[in-house]
């Protein structure tokens, strides 16, 4: 008596390419993920506090914009004036808080730029020296013990 025994079928070669690539690919996947160095979070950029010279404040209607700013210590205390006006402006220190550093812009021209950082607290009135009659502005300043001024302008008083 013959028995014939059956043989459990076994997976044809396809399948065992099959297999072999799907691990290849799961490999390459866990290396790339691993290869990739994990970055610690960039530190945030703080902006400048802006102040514009508007269209139009050359004439006595319009003023700095914003006319007042409140800015912090170590957080905003870069402020930066754009001239956007068709005419010249400056930007000049007239009050400052005891123990700050004067500022005092170059003519700016439209689209130029000067900036003040400002590290003593206290308030400070500025003004357009082409325009002094209306072109006032206040800037109050929360902690800190000196300015320094950066960009555009020349220092003085």
């Amino acid at each position: 008596m013959d028995v014939e025994t059956e043989e459990p079928e076994r997976p044809g070669r396809g399948f065992f390419v099959l297999l072999g690539v799907a691990m290849i690919l799961v490999a390459a996947l866990v290396a790339a993920a691993l290869a990739v160095p994990i970055q610690p979070a960039l530190p945030k950029q703080i902006p400048p506090s802006g102040i514009i010279m508007p269209s139009g404040a050359g004439n006595d209607q319009l003023n700095f914009a914003p006319a007042k700013v409140v800015v912090v210590i170590g957080v905003n205390n870069t402020v930066v004036w754009t001239n956007d006006d068709s005419v010249d402006h400056t930007v000049q220190s007239e009050k400052i808080p005891t123990g700050a550093t004067p500022f005092s812009s170059s003519i700016l021209s439209t689209g130029q730029t000067f900036a003040v950082t400002l590290t003593a607290p206290g308030t400070y009135t500025y003004e357009c020296t082409i325009h002094p009659l209306w072109m006032q502005a206040t800037i109050v300043v929360v902690g800190g013990t000196n300015a320094t001024q950066t960009g555009g302008g020349e220092a003085g008083s």
